[in-house]
């Protein structure tokens, strides 16, 4: 998986930035199992190496969700065999084919958020897997970007409780509002949604 964050040329602070994303990649590591836990590269992007395609679309959502609200991310996730050519530098250093397409993946998403006919909130793409398969991830996550792209910080920090398991209640208190906010923004503005069918689509994904 790689990932950047859009429009990082414009942020306030870029130390500021940096410092979100590693608060952001220590929080996800301590939730997906990974090869190798997803960190800072060069510039805004980072990248991580996960056992399964599933597993690397859970990480990319639940990452863009908990940045939500502070920076806008892309993601890019390519199947295949991924080679370090220096461990140490890890992630640096890395090549193969899942590393390419995770590559051509991204740079894909970042040019038909901008072409004629393609909603301006796509943010994920997959390549390497089966083609129908592949077609199937990719019109998912055409509409699981959508759905985030209109959600306020409190409908992603309610996204984000549902893959955690929690309780309204403890939703509730965390952003101060009445359960029943929780439950009809849960319900009406996207969280259900999203969580559900990720949660289906990993069924069916190597």
């Amino acid at each position: 998986m790689i990932g950047d964050v859009v429009g990082s040329r414009s942020a306030c602070s870029q130390e500021g930035m940096f410092v979100t994303l590693q608060e952001a990649h220590g929080w996800l590591n301590e939730r997906v199992e990974a090869v190798e836990p997803v960190d800072l590269t060069v510039g805004d992007e980072f990248q991580g190496i996960y056992p399964h395609v599933r597993s690397a679309l859970r990480a990319a959502v639940l990452l863009r969700l908990f940045l939500s609200g502070s920076y806008d991310s892309r993601f890019g996730i390519g199947w295949g065999e991924v080679t370090t050519v220096a461990p140490e530098k890890a992630p640096m250093a890395q090549s193969g084919a899942g590393w390419w397409r995770a590559r051509e993946a991204i740079e894909e998403a970042a040019a038909l958020a901008h072409r004629r006919g393609w909603p301006r909130s796509l943010r994920t793409r997959v390549r390497g897997i089966d083609p129908s398969l592949e077609a199937v991830v990719n019109a998912f996550l055409l509409c699981q970007d959508h759905l985030i792209d209109r959600m306020d910080s409190k409908d992603a920090q309610i996204t984000l409780g549902l893959f955690e398991g929690k309780q309204q209640a403890e939703v509730a208190q965390e952003l101060r509002i009445s359960q029943s906010s929780v439950s009809r923004r849960q319900a009406e503005n996207g969280p259900a949604s999203v969580y559900r069918a990720q949660s289906q689509l990993e069924v069916l994904l190597p």
